[in-house]
């Protein structure tokens, strides 16, 4: 019974021996470990850390330009497609060359037609003027109107005219009645929408991209006209 009593206390003994071992091992300090991971590389600096001469500057990405030219001047030419009857088949035109970095604009430009001419009474002294020359040529059965705006502003119309030799009768007839009636010949304009490509810029462009164009625009027409009358900015 004693033996068993010993074999016990001697059991206890060595359990508690062990236990104080496991937890002293726990408990030890792991600054050895860290250490060699500290040395490893450079240490680490917040930016407050660092003098302010030793930042280096950040370089801004510059975005990348659009292939155009430099600014017309007089006599450059610039590059004209179209015309487009709808706004929209210009504005598609003006996107694709966009995804190209190309510059192009939709314009509407005032286009020279056919000749011309012009039957009419020369400018008078004011709009008063005009109107009571205009009553006399009226009471006298004179198919004629005041001219209200542009180079013959307050002269009297007697017709425009496609054809000069109808021009040039009318004029005799109101010649013959006393009326210093003259004619001169001038171009009819109109408005056309059309897409200006900067001076140059239609060089970079592949035939390819010209020939996709002209399969889906065959009536696509594509000239050259001075920057300075299809740019007014």
């Amino acid at each position: 019974m004693r033996w068993i009593v010993l074999a016990l206390l001697f059991a206890n003994i060595g359990l508690y021996a062990w236990f104080q071992m496991a937890a002293n091992s726990a408990s030890k300090p792991v600054g050895s470990d860290r250490q060699s991971v500290q040395t490893q590389g450079a240490p680490i600096q917040l930016v407050r850390e660092v003098a302010t001469d030793q930042l280096k500057p950040i370089r801004e990405k510059r975005k990348p330009e659009r292939k155009g030219a430099p600014p017309a001047s007089e006599g450059t030419l610039c590059t004209l497609l179209g015309p487009f009857t709808e706004e929209y088949q210009g504005l598609n035109i003006v996107e694709r060359l966009a995804a190209l970095q190309v510059d192009g604009r939709l314009r509407e430009i005032e286009m020279q037609g056919q000749m011309r001419y012009w039957v009419f009474l020369a400018p008078l002294g004011s709009k008063r003027e005009a109107f009571n020359k205009l009553r006399e040529l009226q009471a006298a059965g004179v198919d004629s109107y005041v001219i209200p705006k542009g180079s013959l502003t307050n002269g009297i119309s007697f017709g425009i005219f496609s054809e000069r030799a109808r021009a040039e009768s009318l004029k005799r007839k109101l010649r013959q009645q006393g009326i210093d009636a003259q004619s001169r010949e001038e171009p009819e304009t109109y408005l056309e929408r059309w897409v200006v490509l900067s001076p140059g810029a239609a060089a970079g462009l592949a035939e390819s991209f010209w020939a996709q164009l002209q399969s889906e625009y065959p009536e696509l027409d594509r000239r050259q006209n001075l920057c300075s009358e299809v740019i007014d900015d």
